[in-house]
């Protein structure tokens, strides 16, 4: 091997290594693509219910306005702190009194959500992490209420600021345990939601 052989060889052996550490290096900043998953309870605020309340009939089922709920997002740190998610969320059933014909009646509805957001990272040592979310939420609550009166009826679409706060333990390189809430704003004419749940995050 001549001299000139010999300087090439070590130098491809110097990058070699040296980009073996960079892309260490980028595992360890935690960036890249992760999906995930959660589930945890919804909590729904209804402005009928606020400004017109409708009492519940005697012996009848009581109202809910918090249901079991689920979401599934995924996203990509651009770097250590910063990145986008979009994701797909549903908050499960919510209900109300609401009056009709000179009566009561109860109305029910499930609500859903699309958004996308930036989102924050700050890391707490090497397994721990807090986490931000501030994007645009796309809502709707479906339900088989068209008799009960506009200001009072639960179905619609909306769109609204979406927050979300949360926390993420990190098991392994590429597999952590996450705690959320989550604020979509408006999901109908009458009705905001959000959500608190746990779950799963895979990273890539």
């Amino acid at each position: 091997m001549t001299k000139t052989q010999a300087r090439l060889a070590l130098a491809a052996l110097w990058l070699g290594t040296a980009s073996v550490g960079a892309f260490a290096a980028g595992l360890d900043k935690d960036t890249g693509l992760y999906v995930g998953g959660a589930i945890g309870r919804s909590s729904y605020s209804l402005s009928s219910s606020k400004n017109a309340p409708v009492p519940v009939p005697w012996g009848g089922k009581k109202a809910d306005k918090s249901g079991t709920s689920y979401k599934l997002y995924g996203g990509y740190r651009l770097t250590e702190h910063f990145g986008v998610e979009a994701g797909y969320a549903r908050l499960g059933s919510v209900s109300q009194w609401s009056s009709a014909y000179g009566g009561s009646r109860l109305q029910t509805g499930t609500g859903q959500v699309f958004y996308a957001a930036a989102t924050a990272r700050m890391p707490l040592g090497d397994a721990f992490a807090l986490n931000g979310r501030l994007g645009v939420a796309r809502g709707r609550i479906s339900g088989d209420n068209k008799w009960a009166p506009a200001n009072q009826r639960l179905s619609g679409s909306g769109t609204g600021l979406m927050i979300g706060v949360g926390a993420e333990y990190r098991m392994t390189q590429n597999l952590a345990i996450t705690a959320d809430y989550d604020y979509f704003g408006k999901l109908s004419k009458q009705a905001k939601g959000g959500m608190f749940t746990v779950g799963l995050k895979a990273s890539f």
